[in-house]
């Protein structure tokens, strides 16, 4: 009988290749972490450091280094940095060199609302605690309480996407009536924006009424600018 040397040659290859995969795959399992490098989202390192976060991650009450890698939960490591106040969402990966590598994306704070307890609120509308590490420079919030977030988010998000209202509002009141007082940077006067309604069509007029009032050179003369009134702006002079 003829021997088919070609399907034996192919028979030993794919054993060879299957025992070197496994013996790779053995092999690299059995080793240890080497290190954790921590990386923030787009750079930022404020509300949280690395090595608050490399404390996070540890595994069988020791830290990862040193542990061997065919041990680690990487699903776990990300639930516990998820679940702290200061993340807003966390990816944790294992390099085939040893390294436990962990990108984290920071809670982005709208707003600082002054109370009892001050607090933040975040870019998702939802209530963030202060930081030790730092002090977020946002519109501070006053006369609001914490069931009343939901009314003021869509004023926070308007002016946390507009260029010219996010740099010129540094301070927002809420009134006990529902009413709205915004505080410009420098400017010497009061904008009462009423109800948290209509904001695209208020703030479209209040730029209107700010360009003209550049030109004439007369914002200084104004103590309040009222936007409360559909389609108009009512300046009252000091």
């Amino acid at each position: 009988m003829k021997i088919n040397w070609f399907y034996i040659r192919m028979g030993i290859l794919v054993v060879v290749t299957l025992f070197l995969v496994a013996f790779s795959h053995k092999r690299n399992a059995t080793r240890k972490v080497k290190r954790v490098e921590v990386h923030f989202e787009a750079g930022a390192n404020l509300f949280i450091t690395a090595e608050t976060v490399d404390k996070l991650l540890i595994q069988n009450q020791k830290p990862l280094e040193g542990q061997a890698k065919e041990i680690l939960d990487l699903r776990n490591l990300e639930q516990k940095l998820d679940a702290h106040a200061m993340i807003s969402d966390a990816d944790v990966y294992l390099t085939l060199d040893g390294v436990v590598g962990a990108t984290v994306k920071q809670r982005k704070p709208l707003a600082r609302v002054q109370a009892q307890e001050p607090y933040y609120i975040d870019e998702s509308g939802a209530a963030m605690p202060l930081s030790s590490n730092y002090s977020a420079r946002v519109p501070f919030v006053t006369g609001l309480a914490r069931e009343q977030i939901d009314e003021v988010y869509p004023l926070l998000s308007v002016l946390h996407q507009d260029d010219l209202l996010q740099k010129q509002i540094i301070g927002i009141e809420r009134s006990k009536n529902g009413n709205y007082f915004l505080t410009p940077r420098v400017l010497d006067y009061k904008i009462n924006l009423g109800k948290v309604a209509d904001l695209q069509s208020k703030f479209a007029n209040y730029k209107a009424f700010y360009q003209k009032a550049i030109k004439d050179n007369s914002l200084a003369a104004y103590k309040t600018v009222d936007l409360r009134y559909k389609g108009q702006v009512i300046g009252t002079k000091k």
